[in-house]
């Protein structure tokens, strides 16, 4: 059994299982993977950690009330925009 060798296959459903079938009884055995990877579905360029988005609140210096938002964006970035909205009343 020392001699066994691996195949990986992309794993594209029922028909290949009948493929991997017929090398039962051999030395060839099949690996199936996905072309699917967590590391896929993670973003190419991370958020830089120095300015992070996320959730973050802001508090009104003269009626005392909160927002609270969220951003993909920085949000050093984010607090920007909101100080340009109240200068130009662009609410």
């Amino acid at each position: 059994m020392s001699n066994q060798k691996w195949v990986p296959f992309t794993f594209f459903g029922p028909a290949l299982r009948k493929i991997a079938n017929l090398f039962k009884g051999t030395n060839v055995k099949i690996a199936f993977r996905t072309t699917n990877t967590i590391q896929k579905q993670l973003p190419k360029n991370p958020h830089n950690q120095q300015n992070p988005s996320g959730i973050y609140s802001l508090k009104c210096n003269t009626c005392n009330k909160k927002y609270i938002g969220q951003t993909g964006s920085c949000i050093d970035t984010r607090y920007k925009e909101h100080i340009r909205y109240i200068r130009t009343n662009n609410l």
